[in-house]
C-alpha cells in the first residue's frame, strides 16, 4: 500500500498452483542481485476439484500434501505457510472512482491512505472477498492520469480502483483445504495474473495485451495496459470439456479420450484426416475396439475451443476492453500444447497470438518451462516483486476487517480523526 514500507519477504518461499489436473509446489529463494532460484518441486495428482472448486475436501488434500512433500524432501526445507492461486468461475473485475476532500496543501501518505481505506470500505459485497485491489490512477482536483500524487497540492483527492473478486464460498474450501494440511496461505493471486508475471514482456504489459490461461476446468483472462492489470475474467470450461466431449463423440471411456488428446489433438484439420483411423477403447467391457477418422476428433476439438474462444472475446467486447487490450494475446496452460490452437485463436480473436513460456527464474527444468507451469512459476515470482496492491495477505473471508474501517467509531469519533490528519 502507499505509505507503507514493504515488508522483505523471507528468504525461502512456497508456492502452490492447484489445478483440476494437477498440484504443483515450489520452493524458491531469493538471490538479492540475481532474482529468484527455485530449489525445489514437486507435483501431485489433482482430485476433487471441478471447475476450479474443491468439491471433495479429502480427495483434494492428498494431492496437495504429495506435492509439498515432494517439494520438501528436494529443496530440504520445512514448509509452514503457502502462496496459492485462485482460479474460479466466480472471478470478476470491479472498478471504483473514490474522491475525497482534504485540508488544501500538499499530498501527503496520510491522504492516500485514507482515500484507498475509503475504497475498500465502499466495496460491499457479501458473497464475494476481495483478492486484489490495484490504483490504476489517481485524480488531483480533477487532473487524472497522476501515477503518484504525493508532493502535489490540491484540495480533493481521487483514484481510480480495480477490484478482482471471488466468491467467498469456494474461496473458504479452499483454505480450509490448506488446514487441513496444515499449511497457513500467506498470500493469493489469481490464476491469469500469476501466469502473467511469468510469461509477459514489460513491452507487452505497458502497450496492451490479453493473457488468456488455458486450464483444465477453468479458461481465465487478464488484461494488461500501462503495465497495471485493468481486468480478469473466467469461463468454466477448459481442458477436461474437451475431453468429456471426446468420450461422448468417440463413445470411449474419458481416460482414453485424454490419450487420444495428446497423441492425435489437433484444432486445425489435415490433408489425410479423412484416412487416418483412430483406435478408440470400448466403454463396456463386452463391446470392441472400434476405430474413427481423425477428422472426427479434430472436429470435436475444434469446436468446443473455438466456443470458448468466442464466448471469452464476446465478454472482453461486452467490458469494453476489445481494443483497449491491445493487438498482442499471450496463451498459458495446458491447453496451450494443443496442435494449432494458435493459429485458431489467431483467427477467432483476430489478434497476433503467441504461446507464453515461463520464464525469470533460475533453475528450471525443461518440462517446469513448459505453458502449464505458467502459474506456478508466475506465483514463485511475484512473492518477490513489489506490486502496488491495497490488500495482502490472504483474503478477509469473513468481512471483519472491511466492517472494522467503514464502522469504526461514531461520528464525533470519525470528525476527530480527521482533524487530527489534516491539520
Amino acid at each position: 500500500m502507499f505509505g507503507t514500507s514493504k515488508k522483505r519477504q523471507p528468504e525461502t518461499v512456497c508456492v502452490l498452483d492447484i489445478g483440476s489436473n494437477k498440484v504443483v509446489c515450489l520452493i524458491g529463494r531469493e538471490e538479492p542481485g540475481l532474482g529468484v532460484r527455485l530449489i525445489g518441486s514437486g507435483f501431485g495428482v489433482s482430485a476433487g476439484l471441478k471447475g476450479g472448486a474443491v468439491v471433495d475436501l479429502e480427495a483434494a488434500e492428498v494431492g496437495i500434501r504429495a506435492a509439498v512433500e515432494k517439494a520438501e524432501r528436494a529443496a530440504g526445507v520445512t514448509v509452514q505457510d503457502v502462496s496459492v492461486n485462485v482460479a474460479l468461475r466466480s472471478l470478476r473485475s470491479k472498478h471504483m472512482t473514490v474522491q475525497t476532500e482534504f485540508a488544501s496543501g500538499a499530498v501527503v501518505d496520510r491522504d492516500l491512505k485514507r482515500v484507498l481505506n475509503s475504497s475498500l470500505s465502499e466495496l460491499s459485497q457479501a458473497e464475494h472477498a476481495i483478492l486484489h485491489a490495484i490504483p490504476l490512477n489517481w485524480q488531483v482536483d480533477g487532473e487524472d492520469g497522476i501515477r503518484d500524487p504525493r508532493g502535489m497540492y490540491g484540495r480533493q483527492l481521487g483514484v481510480d480502483m480495480h477490484f478482482i473478486l471471488g466468491g467467498i464460498g469456494p474461496l473458504r474450501n479452499l483454505a480450509h483445504c490448506i488446514e487441513r494440511c496444515h499449511l497457513t496461505i500467506r498470500s493469493v493471486t489469481v490464476s491469469p495474473y500469476a501466469a502473467a508475471l511469468s510469461v509477459l514482456t514489460d513491452d507487452e504489459r505497458d502497450l496492451g495485451v490479453t493473457l488468456i490461461d488455458l486450464g483444465a476446468g477453468i479458461t481465465s483472462a487478464a488484461i494488461f495496459r500501462d503495465n497495471t492489470l485493468v481486468h480478469v475474467d473466467a469461463l468454466g470450461v477448459g481442458g477436461r470439456n474437451i475431453t468429456s466431449d471426446m468420450a461422448r463423440g468417440l463413445s470411449t471411456p474419458f481416460e482414453a479420450a485424454e490419450r487420444i488428446k495428446m497423441i492425435y489433438g489437433s484444432c486445425l484439420h489435415g490433408a489425410d484426416d479423412e484416412t487416418v483411423m483412430v483406435p478408440c477403447p470400448p466403454i463396456a467391457a463386452q463391446d470392441e475396439l472400434h476405430h474413427e477418422p481423425r477428422s472426427l476428433v479434430t472436429n470435436i476439438i475444434r469446436s468446443r475451443v473455438e466456443e470458448t474462444l468466442e464466448l471469452l472475446r464476446e465478454r472482453i467486447h461486452k467490458a469494453g476492453l476489445e481494443t483497449y487490450s491491445g493487438r498482442q494475446v499471450v496463451l498459458t496452460g495446458g491447453g496451450a500444447h494443443l496442435n494449432g490452437v494458435r493459429e485458431l485463436a489467431t483467427h477467432v480473436l483476430g489478434k497476433r497470438v503467441r504461446i507464453g513460456q515461463p520464464h525469470g527464474v533460475f533453475g528450471l527444468s525443461e518440462e517446469l518451462s513448459q505453458p502449464d507451469f505458467a502459474v506456478a512459476t508466475g506465483l514463485l515470482k511475484g512473492v518477490f516483486d513489489d506490486r502496488p496492491e491495497v490488500v495482502t495477505g490472504p483474503p478477509d473471508l469473513s468481512g471483519r476487517r472491511l466492517r472494522a474501517q467503514r464502522y469504526s467509531g461514531n461520528a464525533m469519533a470519525r470528525s476527530v480523526q480527521w482533524l487530527k490528519e489534516n491539520f
